[in-house]
């Protein structure tokens, strides 16, 4: 048994008890015996339990009697404990992996490799011993401690992620069937030491909601993160609450004065970032010192609670380091000096003395002996550092500011980048770091250029300057005052191509400078700046009256820097540019460039002419009249002027260069070449810093431009181009030794372009325009696919010196973007890749890169281009383009006959070509009848071979008339062109034309013949046009006729059918009366005719089911009118006038005769009514014979008239029917375009006729 005291941690009494008794014997924790034999003696007779065992080591060791500690745990784990403490697993297992524990922390510290592989083995094998005891457990049944103990081993190991893995799986077991937060704190502090603050965060929370009375370790770990992710509110909670825990802890007392001192700042967070959002409306002044107040209160809160923490622990090495930055601050360096002494030595006995805190001690003392200026023993110290704790960067930070202060700009920039990418939010690190770059890029810019003829803005590569340019642009944001960034930030825009980011951060230099001048706190912009701003402005916003008021400051700050007091304008007098000094003149020649590119060419003829006067060795001038001299083809003025330049400076490699450019221009390939040559073997300028390296390594030959990139690309390009002259010479030379002579001096010249090339390359990988002529001469030997990829390495280069994306906000793009492109990409690039793509048959893709190349550089006025474009055409075999194209040409530069006979070969071609698929086409025509257009393709053939033929004789006149001068080639020479080859020409045209005669006229006779042969089908078809029309009115006016017919007899049939059904009424009527009165006298046959009906009312007609036929009353008679308009119509003849009179005098007795007629006609009456009449006269005849048998033949009447009646009615449905599915059938079918069939509309007519009848008879059905 065991009391414990939880003040302290520890048990200050450890009662082991005696046998199965109450009693114990009580065991000191302060007082234990220093030989653990006596406790082991009481432990092995009292059978004392395991638990107590481990209490009893544990207090040794916290005595610091290691030897006691492993003395009672190696008791402890013998074997025959297992006989003794069967049912003691877990205590067993606990001691096991103490004693495991211990002997793997012993391991950590040795320096001996065979003593730490043995101490590591024999902790393994306890660490397995315990894993035996839970063997027969299921794996999630496993104790948690040898698991913990195993994850302890693999770390001293250097296995960490199967250490990890073995963390994670413990977090899963339990600690004698208990909770363990151990694996969860283990977790967070690996997280913790990665930066994954957050993370470990979690963890630490986790952790506490688990054992929410965990002990002020856990609070710590809290506030520790916390103060990391700048929560400092919540970080002040969790310290405070470790120091309810344990009032005198030093590290909760280190973390709240952490709080205090880097909570506030003496500049308040609104001024810093974020301004422009503060609704604070107090001043800037009142700010300031609310902030410095606050900051102030806040130190002195962090300095009493780090004396407070001092004092619970002197020793404590977090404390110390702390206490030391404030006294480097005070710049005590003794108390630096005392407080980091032992962990700086390493004599340190606290085990919180981790390498991160040794090395940030030394890093402490180093800043001391920084300040004081003595830089080698900082750097030994910044080194000893970085020994220490190799992640530790801020100890980097300093060597690389020694470094640059030492002059070590390499050494600096090496450990610049390691603090860097340990800080890239840190503005000290990115002012170094974007310094250190900036003074790189500019080396290495200088390296590039060598300073000869300006062809663009050279820099260390559009990527690089862009990205110390954004290092840059962080420093000025953070630091909007910061003139020195400000300034190394326009350098980097410039160099990477930004021409207007570099002209903003240059006039917000300006501004800065103005406002400290204003202030009284420091001198104006310096004249080197306006000059600047100045060049920018003209370069990007095309403003000359902004751009020459800014060098006209700059005069003036130029003057003042030397004590003048004269302002620009004055200065710019002409009396004053004549005598300006040394320090102006570079401003004032760059006016007299403002006033050139601006078109005034006499004020910059005027402000040359007078630098000159001030300076004759500014050879600059005479070099810019040579270049307007050259702008306007007067090559023998610029001529004169550049070796007027290099008269007055002998060592100019400008004016040297310049003159090798007039001659190439003037294609004098072979002088140009001589004087690239010459400038090869000039002497090299070195800087001091060259000179003296050059010195130091005992090197004394003089350097030269010999590996200059422009040297040797001029050299190459003019070594090519009397190769192409060479070529050209070889084909005027049919063979022999004169055309041999030109093929080895065209291959001697290719071999030397290749070679200057290459070296070019060698010298500067990158270089495109020594990389576009390589790509040619792979073209010139025939390996296209090679060029291709070259030249489309060239253009992609290009396109990324144009600058990213310059697209605004608003959608719009910059237009310095284009011109950085326009400036940047070469015209020949597009050529070459027209070139290529015209071999490889890419006709289509080679005419987009010549149309490129026309527009973008040339204006659609280069005549070159347009010969490269014509023959694409040509190729293409689109003649009327190629014809095109030149003509175009030849009107913008008539006197190239180089054009002209392109232009005639193109008309000669296609001229040929015509006449020859008009004849194929002649041949086949016979054969299938066919030959239209022929004879206008045969007289434009004939045209184009007349123009040929023009073209040929007028340049066969110009070189006849050239007359050959001495030293001087002849024309035909010049423009390539062949006499002898040019007469073949001309004879093939007159031949063509004569031999094109016999072809003209078989032409014409086609023609003819084709065109009789149209006009019969145009005839033939006008005639059966006609004749459709007419049969088409005559069809049209029938239709027409028989509407109007069907009309009248519609007209009619309704007007009879009325009078009939009126005259059926009436004998309807009568026929009732006379029933009436039958009925009155004969009852017995009263009954017929109303059986089934009812009653009729007094005005009703009654219809009788059982009668067998429907009588309709005869038509009234037709007027004279109405047959007059049947007759019309042709459906009325006078045979039926006479056969209507003809019934009248034979049967004028049968009224219903036409009734009866109809309805025989539809169907509804049959043959044997019209005997009817004579049957019933029979029938009244028997009546009165035979009386006796009247009342039977009465019922048979009877019977056989409701026999017809049904007979009747079932003929009336059918018809009814079958007029039903006529009408559908018409509905449903579909118009015909034909004529009307006149039998067919007659059924038609009949047919509504019957229905009409029958629906009007049968209503009442």
């Amino acid at each position: 048994m065991a009391m414990m005291d939880t003040e302290n941690g520890v048990r200050d009494i450890i009662y082991v008890p005696i046998g199965q008794t109450e009693e114990a014997v009580a065991l000191p924790v302060d007082d234990l015996p220093d030989d653990p034999s006596e406790v082991l003696v009481l432990l092995q007779q009292e059978f004392a339990p395991l638990d107590i065992w481990l209490d009893i080591a544990k207090a040794y060791l916290q005595q610091g009697k290691e030897e006691n500690f492993h003395a009672i745990l190696s008791n402890a784990t013998e074997d025959e404990i297992e006989e003794y403490y069967p049912d003691s697993q877990y205590e067993r297992s606990c001691i096991l992996c103490t004693l495991a524990s211990y002997y793997v922390n012993i391991a950590k510290g040795e320096s001996d490799q065979i003593n730490r592989v043995e101490l590591l083995t024999k902790a393994e094998k306890l660490i397995d011993k315990a894993d035996l005891l839970w063997q027969h457990k299921r794996r999630e049944d496993r104790e948690q401690m040898p698991c913990v103990a195993r994850a302890h081993l693999e770390f001293a190991k250097g296995n960490a992620i199967d250490a990890e893995k073995l963390l994670d799986e413990a977090r899963g077991l339990k600690d004698g069937g208990k909770d363990n937060i151990g694996p969860m704190l283990w977790k967070a502090i690996l997280l913790f030491k990665r930066d994954q603050v957050a993370d470990a965060l979690q963890w630490y929370k986790r952790a506490l909601r688990m054992h929410p009375g965990a002990d002020a370790g856990v609070r710590l770990g809290i506030g520790a993160c916390n103060l990391r992710l700048g929560n400092f509110e919540h970080a002040r909670l969790a310290f405070q609450r470790a120091l309810d825990l344990e009032p005198e802890n030093p590290d909760a007392l280190l973390g709240l004065a952490q709080c205090e001192l880097n909570e506030f700042t003496p500049v308040p967070e609104s001024l810093l970032h974020g301004g422009d959002e503060d609704t604070d409306t107090a001043s800037v002044e009142e700010k300031m010192e609310a902030a410095a107040e606050t900051y102030t209160a806040a130190v002195q809160r962090g300095l009493e609670l780090l004396r407070r923490a001092f004092n619970a622990d002197p020793h404590h090495p977090a404390v110390n380091v702390a206490l030391a930055q404030h006294f480097l601050i005070k710049k005590d360096g003794a108390s630096v000096d005392h407080l980091t002494d032992k962990l700086v030595r390493g004599t340190s006995t606290n085990e919180l003395a981790t390498p991160r805190l040794r090395a940030e001690a030394a890093y402490v003392r180093a800043r001391l002996h920084h300040q004081d200026g003595k830089l080698d023993r900082a750097e030994a110290m910044y080194t000893a550092a970085v020994q220490m704790d190799e992640s530790f960067a801020a100890a980097a930070f300093g060597l690389a500011q020694v470094y640059l202060t030492k002059g070590d700009h390499k050494s600096s920039m090496l450990y610049a980048e390691r603090a860097y990418a340990a800080y890239p939010d840190s503005v000290p690190v990115l002012k170094l770091y974007g310094h250190l770059r900036r003074k790189q890029d500019a080396a290495a810019a200088a390296a590039g250029g060598a300073g000869l003829v300006s062809v663009g803005t050279f820099g260390a590569g559009a990527g690089r300057d862009k990205e110390t340019a954004r290092i840059l642009k962080k420093v000025v944001e953070a630091d909007p005052t910061d003139l020195e960034s400000r300034l190394e930030l326009g350098d980097a825009l410039l160099a990477s191509g930004d021409y207007i980011g570099a002209l903003g951060a240059y006039e917000m230099a300006v501004k800065i400078f103005g406002d400290r001048a204003r202030n009284g706190k420091g001198p104006d912009a310096p004249a080197a700046l306006l000059n600047n701003c100045a060049v920018l402005c003209a370069m990007t916003g095309k403003n000359y009256d902004k751009a020459k008021s800014l060098f006209l400051r700059a005069l003036e700050a130029s003057a003042a820097e030397e004590g003048g007091k004269k302002t620009g304008e004055q200065l710019d007098a002409q009396n004053e540019r004549k005598n300006a000094a040394k320090s102006a003149q570079p401003i004032a020649f760059n006016l007299a460039h403002l006033d050139e590119d601006f078109g005034y060419v006499k004020e910059a003829n005027d402000r040359y002419g007078d630098l000159l006067d001030a300076n004759e060795g500014m050879t600059e001038c005479l070099l810019r009249r040579a270049a307007m001299a050259a702008r306007q083809e007067d090559f023998d003025k610029a001529m004169e002027l550049a070796k007027e330049a290099t008269e007055r400076r002998p060592d100019d490699v400008d004016a040297v260069a310049y003159i090798g450019y007039l001659l190439m221009k003037q294609e004098k390939y072979k002088e140009a070449q001589e004087q690239f040559k010459r400038l090869r073997e000039m002497p090299k300028k070195l800087s001091v810093e060259d000179a003296a390296r050059r010195a130091a390594a005992g090197k004394t030959d003089p350097v030269t431009h010999t590996s200059d990139e422009y040297a040797l690309i001029s050299s190459a390009n003019a070594a090519y181009y009397q190769a192409v002259k060479a070529q050209a010479g070889a084909k005027l030379v049919k063979s022999g030794p004169e055309r041999e002579k030109w093929r080895n001096l065209e291959k001697e010249h290719l071999k030397q372009a290749e070679l200057y090339y290459t070296k070019a390359l060698q010298k500067s990988g990158s270089n495109l325009y020594a990389a576009n002529g390589l790509g040619i001469l792979l073209a010139e030997k025939g390996k296209i696919d090679e060029a291709k990829a070259t030249f489309q390495m060239v253009a992609e280069g290009l396109m990324s010196l144009g600058g990213g994306d310059h697209s605004k906000d608003d959608g719009t793009e910059d237009s310095d973007a284009n011109a950085n492109k326009d400036m940047l990409t070469s015209p020949d690039i597009w050529i070459n890749q027209g070139h290529i793509q015209m071999a490889k048959g890419n006709y289509v893709a080679a005419a987009r890169n010549y149309e490129q190349a026309q527009q973008r550089f040339f204006f659609g006025m280069d005549p070159r281009v347009a010969l490269y474009q014509a023959r694409n055409h040509y190729e293409a075999n689109n003649m009327e383009e190629a014809k095109v194209t030149l003509k175009r040409a030849l009107h913008v530069a008539p006197w190239d006959h180089r054009l002209r006979f392109n232009l005639a070969y193109v008309y000669q071609e296609h001229a040929h070509r015509t006449l020859n698929r008009t004849l194929k086409g002649a041949e086949k025509g016979k054969q299938q009848g066919e030959g239209e257009g022929r004879l206008a393709q045969v007289l434009n053939a004939i045209e184009d071979f007349k123009l040929a033929l023009q073209l040929f004789q007028q340049i066969q006149a110009v070189l006849q008339a050239d007359k050959q001068k001495e030293g001087k080639k002849s024309l035909a020479q010049e423009i390539g062109i062949d006499k002898k080859r040019l007469g073949m020409h001309i004879q093939f045209c007159n031949k063509a034309l004569t031999d094109s005669q016999p072809h003209l006229e078989a032409a014409k006779a086609e023609e003819d013949a084709l065109k009789t042969r149209r006009d019969a089908q145009a005839a033939a078809r006008k005639k059966a046009e006609e004749a459709r029309a007419v049969a088409l009115a005559q069809a049209a006016a029938a239709k027409e006729l028989e509407r109007k017919a069907a009309e009248a007899a519609a007209a009619a049939a309704q007007e009879r059918f009325k009078q009939n059904q009126e005259k059926w009424l009436k004998s309807q009527a009568e026929e009732k009366a006379i029933l009436a009165g039958m009925e009155e006298g004969e009852p017995k046959r009263g009954k017929k005719g109303r059986k089934g009906t009812g009653k009729a009312t007094k005005n009703e007609t009654v219809y009788n089911e059982d009668d067998d036929d429907i009588l309709v009353p005869d038509p009234k008679p037709m007027t004279k009118e109405e047959k007059a308009r049947l007759k019309a119509t042709g459906l009325f003849s006078d045979s039926e006038d006479e056969e209507e009179a003809d019934d009248k005098e034979t049967d004028e007795d049968e009224p219903n005769e036409d009734a009866k007629a109809r309805l025989k006609a539809a169907g509804l009456a049959s043959d044997t009514d019209d005997d009817d009449d004579d049957a019933n006269a029979n029938v009244d005849a028997k009546k009165e014979a035979f009386p006796e048998k009247e009342a039977e033949e009465e019922e048979e009447e009877e019977e056989d008239e409701k026999a017809r009646a049904l007979k009747a009615m079932e003929a009336i449905k059918r018809k009814r029917a079958q007029a039903k599915k006529d009408d559908n059938e018409e509905d449903e079918a579909p118009p015909e375009e034909d004529e009307p069939d006149e039998e067919e509309e007659g059924r038609k007519s009949a047919k509504k006729r019957r229905r009409a009848v029958i629906d009007d008879d049968s209503d009442e059905d």
